[in-house]
């Protein structure tokens, strides 16, 4: 109770000494402490009745609306301070952050899921009460400068309805974001000629989410997205086709590190493509999961093998996806560049090697792998050799070369192991070889101690916004802010992200 008491105080004061001057500050962070001092005990709940325990569940739920709403609010007005066209001048990219969901993602702790929907809904909320305001002159809080607001329609205006129901705290976010994507957008915007084309206008579709906001009162958001498709199917029959291909062009794959070292895959598949994937899956896992019976006495013997596998039906399906994966390498050269199958870089010292005991890397991966892996990888696919001074730095070319060359920023990988601007988490793969001493206006030279990698969004950010990078003799890398952003410019250490190139330097 006394660390509950002293997490409310300590809360209540931080909120309320940011800023004492606004009063807007001071009403969110008195409502946050009135809810953090009800009972925080599971014996108080405990001797609730069931239907009390209904009617809290309720009340929360209300009570996460409302401030999911109004965390939306602020999301669209972080968003329109960071509207394109501002630059690096725009919040979010003046903190560094490429756009204002990553902004918001930090922030706020929330997932970058959460940060997108959250910023979607809050910028349908600005444009709204944008469109509602009167033509005054309004001072931009950006720039200064003073410019009468004049009547600008929101983006979906058939959305209306959906944010005066999300303020009011009858729906959640998550039911509003739902609506949006399921109803789609007016023939007129979608760029798309059927031979209906005009027939679904922006007041149908004002319609259809009137009848949604009904059916939103007994939906999940799940549920209710696909209502909300379905109900734009019934609409626009003559559309299908269109949004067919929409489906098509929307299919993406992409790759999740996640903290705990694994990486998760997600595969958006547009429906012939997840007919595919799914036969395939099917075949793989089927005996695990008690499919068909095989009559085939080959077929059989397979499944039989298959059931006694000791590994489960999503092991077995990973070990297959990957084996086929790698089989396939040589079936489409302009899909996948470069020759042979695909290959990893395992990072390794020699000595390591010699003695088989210590840990290897699997570059742009968090988690550490056997010196036996190393190995394996060694028999497989050879091995090169990077050469790395007493201090643990690598070797170097000189100014001969204007551009960092491919075995440059090699080593550069191995020793930043991706960007190395904080908080960013692009691997090495996807980063450009930046001059820390820049290569014209300080005649620097293309050494590895004076190189490092950066993402393309913060190569940019550094050589257009004032930033600069400074070390101490190719060790200690720091950050060095713009006077904008820190009027004191206190560097920023900014440590290797290669945990591979940090035992190193811990071993030597």
């Amino acid at each position: 109770m006394l660390i509950l008491e002293h997490t409310i105080a300590s809360e209540g004061d931080r909120f309320e000494s940011a800023l004492p001057e606004m009063s807007l500050i001071r009403e969110h962070s008195a409502a946050l402490v009135r809810l953090m001092t009800a009972p925080g005990d599971a014996e108080s709940y405990r001797a609730a009745t069931d239907t009390e325990l209904l009617e809290l569940a309720s009340i929360h739920a209300a009570h996460a609306r409302q401030a999911n709403a109004l965390q939306a609010l602020v999301a669209g007005e972080v968003a329109r301070r960071s509207r394109r066209e501002l630059g690096f001048s725009g919040l979010a990219q003046s903190m560094g952050h490429r756009t204002p969901e990553e902004l918001m993602r930090v922030t706020t702790g929330s997932t970058l899921g959460e940060a997108r929907r959250v910023v979607s809904v809050g910028t349908l909320m600005v444009e709204t009460a944008d469109a509602e305001r009167a033509a005054v002159p309004v001072a931009d809080p950006v720039t200064g400068e003073v410019v009468v607001q004049t009547h600008v329609p929101p983006s979906r205006p058939w959305m209306s309805a959906v944010v005066d129901a999300v303020l009011a705290g009858l729906i959640s976010v998550e039911k509003s974001d739902a609506i949006r994507r399921g109803v789609g957008e007016p023939d007129s915007l979608s760029g798309e000629c059927t031979q209906d084309a005009g027939r679904i206008t922006a007041e149908t579709l004002a319609a259809a989410v009137e009848r949604l906001l009904v059916d939103a009162v007994a939906l999940d958001a799940d549920r209710l997205l696909k209502r909300a498709r379905e109900l734009r199917d019934e609409l626009d029959e003559a559309g299908v086709a269109v949004r067919e291909r929409r489906r098509r062009e929307a299919r993406s794959f992409r790759l999740f590190r996640q903290p705990d070292g694994m990486t998760r895959a997600v595969w958006v598949m547009d429906p012939e493509t997840a007919a595919i994937v799914t036969e395939t899956y099917d075949r793989i896992v089927s005996p695990k999961l008690g499919g068909p019976r095989f009559v085939d006495p080959g077929a059989a013997a397979r499944a039989h093998v298959v059931l006694e596998d000791s590994r489960t039906a999503e092991q077995l399906a990973s070990d297959a996806m990957l084996a086929l994966l790698q089989a396939g390498h040589r079936a489409d050269p302009m899909l996948l560049p470069g020759r042979g199958a695909p290959a990893v870089r395992v990072l390794v010292t020699q000595r390591m090697l010699d003695t088989r005991a210590g840990i290897a890397h699997l570059e742009g991966q968090s988690t550490p792998v056997s010196v036996s892996t190393a190995e394996r990888h060694a028999c497989t696919a050879g091995t090169q050799q990077a050469a790395f001074d007493q201090r643990g730095r690598p070797l170097d070319l000189g100014r001969a070369v204007r551009l960092f060359t491919g075995t440059q920023k090699t080593m550069l990988a191995i020793r930043d192991g991706g960007c190395m601007f904080p908080g960013c988490e692009r691997p090495p793969s996807w980063c450009e070889a930046h001059h820390i001493k820049h290569y014209v206006r300080d005649r620097g030279s293309t050494d590895i101690d004076d190189g490092i990698l950066l993402c393309r969004h913060h190569h940019l950010l550094v050589h257009d916004a004032g930033w600069e990078i400074e070390h101490d003799d190719g060790a200690d890398y720091r950050l060095i802010p713009p006077v904008a952003r820190d009027p004191r410019r206190v560097p920023i250490p900014i440590p290797t992200k290669s945990a591979a190139f940090r035992k190193l330097r811990e071993t030597g």
